[in-house]
């Protein structure tokens, strides 16, 4: 009894390793080149060429002045110098907010900005085998300043 209870928890565990792995190649061959392609856009703090790589449902939610604030904080990372390899955390599928049903795939990305090291978690709206940015934030103690 005490050996299949045993078998059972292995199975459930590694089933899930796996099942995590699969989620994750599914998604990677085609989110981490455009995470790549997107955070220098983003780095530029730009609001505007910001917004132009986002959902068009989730711009229409971000309060222009806020937005315009928050990229003005992000900014006192100064210049991006490096990224690392985009880091897989999961796939949230279901209703989001008020898009409808849809699949946010997120990734935490660290980085190298002129100020400090950065950690960037991005969350990607995957609609029609295209992504597009739904949410973003930076960490940094850089930010703290």
């Amino acid at each position: 009894m005490l050996g299949t209870w045993f078998v059972v928890i292995v199975a459930v565990i590694g089933g899930s390793i796996l099942y995590d792995q699969y989620k994750t190649s599914e998604f990677d061959d085609s989110a981490v080149p455009y995470i790549k392609e997107v955070i220098p856009e983003i780095s530029q703090w730009n609001p505007t060429k910001t917004k132009a790589l986002m959902a068009s449902e989730v711009v229409a939610t971000i309060s222009e002045e806020k937005f315009a604030q928050a990229m003005d904080l992000f900014s006192r990372l100064g210049q991006l110098q490096s990224v690392e390899e985009p880091k897989f955390i999961e796939v949230h599928s279901g209703k989001q907010g008020d898009i409808g049903e849809q699949t946010i795939v997120e990734y935490e990305i660290d980085a190298k900005y002129a100020t400090g090291d950065a950690t960037i978690n991005l969350k990607l709206l995957f609609r029609d085998g295209l992504f597009e940015i739904y949410n973003f934030n930076f960490s940094s103690e850089a930010l703290l300043k």
